[in-house]
């Protein structure tokens, strides 16, 4: 199965922010439940880095190093406002129908 991971949080340089220009509540828990179907799942970039094999970016994100140099799915970033899950999944199949690598 493959191991992806959501970058939802980005190191800040003091501490950990959130991608989004403004405060959004964002049930993780609810986004991991409906992809784990398919994915093993990770919404802890931090924690996770070197166990999974792709990073699922929102698109436009702010600047984050890729440690390890994953690659990234992006996805529009108005997808995670609206929980649009089923869309989002189109954008994850879709990259590995075709691979950008």
């Amino acid at each position: 199965m493959k191991k992806i991971c959501f970058v939802l949080t980005v190191n800040a340089g003091i501490d950990y922010v959130s991608i989004f220009p403004f405060p959004i509540r964002m049930n993780h828990d609810d986004l991991k439940n409906y992809f784990s179907k398919y994915y093993d799942v990770s919404t802890n970039y931090i924690r996770d880095k070197d166990s999974v094999d792709y990073l699922v970016v929102p698109n436009p994100s702010p600047p984050f190093v890729n440690e390890n140099h994953l690659p990234i799915i992006k996805v529009p970033a108005i997808l995670f406002m609206k929980k649009d899950f089923e869309q989002i999944k189109t954008y994850i199949d879709d990259y590995f129908s075709n691979p950008k690598e």
